[in-house]
């Protein structure tokens, strides 16, 4: 990191720039803060060696001199170049701190912005992605923590049912166990042998499974596959009755379509291929090994993704706070819900429940979520990487014909075993049927 570069402007506040330097530095030069008489701050500055993603914090010192941030909340509704990529040269940032900071009051000297430039091989930690009809590829908006995040990630409803809200994951280098072992209840030693794996690259993954609407926005020419349709509840519910193969391989189709497999491209009519369209990036489904690492959040064998410990193997206390599964509303009788029923049963609204330790929610409980291997029951050699062999998709790492696709964490009408981080389900690619399967996405971490 750079040192930082400080001005104190003329009304009185500091500027304070911040360049996180990895490649190509950017530069953030000349930074001016002031606030008019009706109290609009503008943030002047110059951006200058290589375009980067622009943040802004604002800063207030207390009696002891130390300086702390107001909060992303009061902060988040500032515009200009700020919150996106930009390009170098003389920018300019606008807030307006009493649309979000009430009955603020800054002494002479009392503020300062903190302008920091990202460059674009690592951009923020959030990442929100327009997903409306009206969209524009390119134009998603970077936040450095969820407290920034406008209207708060639960507050704005935008982000589970007109946007895509995405996680940065650092993963790269970083060695960790994949599986479980048989302290874990319900464990399937099979298919979860531990085994030490590092991922080669950091990724964005969804906060949220795809929810209904999210989906008809993108796949309209199938807009309605879910099951659980009830009007007031549907559009925040995760979607389901979607197979692997329309998700990413096929136009509105089951059939596996073998030219769009992993790692080419999706078929440019799938709903990845058209989510790709509308917004310019290269969102698909994550490798089993990268969903596992996001569900457990850095909390190892025998814990949820929250940290808490992994009691029972049929109804368990500390899932009942992080996700729906059969015990708490999933399934209150014997056959599974009407298709009619509310968010209490059956799938719920994602985001009802507590998130794991990274902020991301649903992934215990509510859907399985494809991901993109095909199921082997030893995975233990392939280090996390996805099992499809690139010689021929058809067929696994190893070389055996590929039947079924992974599934990952848990169903609303499942046992508590089933939503462990490390259970791997699979099923049929081209099944769209099931009113268990769902998704969520991921991409590249930094703008290409």
């Amino acid at each position: 990191m750079k040192n930082p570069i400080r001005k104190i402007t003329a009304a009185g506040m500091t500027a304070f720039a911040i360049q996180l330097a990895s490649g190509a530095v950017p530069e953030v030069t000349g930074v001016v803060m002031s606030q008019a008489s009706d109290r609009l701050v503008t943030i002047s500055y110059t951006l200058s060696a290589a375009p980067a993603v622009v943040t802004l914090d604002v800063q207030t010192n207390n009696a002891q001199g130390a300086w702390a941030s107001i909060g992303g909340a009061a902060i988040c509704n500032a515009q200009g170049d700020v919150w996106k990529k930009v390009e170098t040269g003389s920018r300019t940032i606008t807030w307006h701190p009493d649309l979000s900071w009430p009955d603020h009051k800054i002494a002479a000297g009392g503020a300062r912005a903190v302008v920091t430039a990202w460059t674009l091989d690592n951009t923020p930690d959030y990442m929100v992605v327009d997903i409306s009809a009206s969209a524009q590829p390119n134009t998603q908006k970077y936040y450095p923590s969820v407290e920034f995040l406008p209207g708060g990630i639960l507050g704005n409803t935008d982000y589970r049912t007109t946007s895509i809200v995405m996680r940065k994951i650092m993963a790269k280098d970083i060695e960790w166990t994949m599986g479980s072992t048989t302290l874990e209840t319900n464990n399937r030693k099979d298919r979860e042998a531990t085994h030490k794996v590092t991922l080669t690259n950091n990724y964005y993954i969804g906060v949220f499974p795809v929810t209904q609407s999210q989906w008809a926005l993108i796949q309209t020419s199938r807009p309605e596959p879910s099951f659980y349709n009830n009007i007031a509840y549907k559009a925040m519910r995760p979607v389901e009755q979607v197979s692997y193969n329309e998700i990413r391989n096929a136009a509105n189709a089951t059939a596996e379509n073998t030219a769009y497999d992993w790692p080419n491209d999706p078929n440019p009519g799938s709903f990845l291929g058209l989510l790709r369209t509308r917004t310019g990036i290269d969102f698909d489904l994550p490798g089993e090994a990268q969903w596992e690492f996001a569900a457990r959040a850095g909390n190892g064998d025998t814990k949820w993704g929250d940290g808490s410990a992994i009691l029972n193997s049929n109804i368990d206390a500390n899932l009942n706070l992080l996700g729906r599964y059969y015990a708490n509303g999933g399934k209150p009788g014997t056959s599974d819900p009407d298709a009619s029923c509310s968010a209490d049963n059956a799938t719920a609204i994602v985001g009802t429940y507590k998130p794991n330790s990274w902020g991301l929610y649903d992934t215990a409980g509510n859907v399985w979520e494809w991901c993109l291997d095909w199921r082997e029951d030893d995975i233990t050699s392939y280090n996390g990487r996805i099992n499809i062999n690139p010689a021929d998709p058809t067929k696994t790492i190893s070389g055996a014909t590929g039947s079924t696709r992974i599934g990952r964490g848990g169903t609303w009408n499942g046992a508590s075993g089933y939503a462990r981080p490390a259970y791997r389900d699979s099923d049929n690619p081209s099944i769209r049927t099931l009113k268990v399967y769902g998704f969520r996405v991921v991409c590249t971490a930094g703008l290409k």
